[in-house]
């Protein structure tokens, strides 16, 4: 049994009051970087995640998003089971990752659940799938424009880039700024791409 906190002070809770939080998130379905217990009752939170914030693998905005899907779920059934991965905050835009297949689930028909997200973090928000390919996580960037097609070009210090070929017609429906994409390409991949109009 482990020692809870309630940050920033130290607040062990009893066996007693251990067990009264584990029977409180009975039927918590989203998963998260965050345990089920702490991200119900959050800001008390456990040894195992207060390392996690400390050692920046959990920032508080990713605990902000999380806990605000958990309150959405009942509202919005779609996003029971939704996996939440971690946040990117880029250049005034916050990237939510998730798991294989949960873009449809969180944006859906009605992209209501996509809203309350914005609402709530008073920011434009980009629900993307979790992929190693950088293809992938422009499409869900980017949506509903689509790629014309993707050159890679080798550079003479052995590193490339990745030339993002779009329909000049679709230039002003792009919903971020070739910046943000930019940015954003590298902060999740380590990739750099060049995005060109034709």
């Amino acid at each position: 049994m482990g020692t809870f906190f309630k940050l920033p002070a130290v607040a062990p809770l009893t066996n007693s009051s251990f067990h009264q939080l584990k029977f409180e998130v009975e039927g918590l379905t989203v998963k998260s970087p965050l345990c089920e217990i702490c991200l119900k009752n959050y800001p008390l939170i456990c040894g195992n995640c207060q390392e996690k914030i400390k050692e920046g693998e959990i920032t508080e905005l990713d605990v902000k998003v999380a806990r605000t899907l958990v309150n959405l779920e009942d509202l919005f059934p779609s996003i029971k089971n939704v996996t939440f991965k971690r946040v990117f905050p880029i250049n005034g835009v916050i990237i939510v990752l998730v798991g294989k297949g949960d873009v449809r689930r969180i944006i859906g028909s009605s992209r209501r659940v996509l809203r309350q997200l914005e609402e709530e973090l008073n920011a434009q928000v980009r629900i993307v799938e979790e992929s190693r390919n950088p293809q992938d996580i422009l499409r869900d960037l980017i949506r509903p424009v689509k790629i014309l097609g993707i050159n890679t070009i080798w550079l003479p210090d052995n590193s490339f880039e990745r030339i993002v070929r779009i329909s000049e017609r679709e230039r002003e429906n792009i919903p971020l700024t070739l910046r943000q994409l930019q940015n954003a390409i590298y902060e999740m991949t380590n990739e750099r791409i060049r995005i060109v109009f034709d």
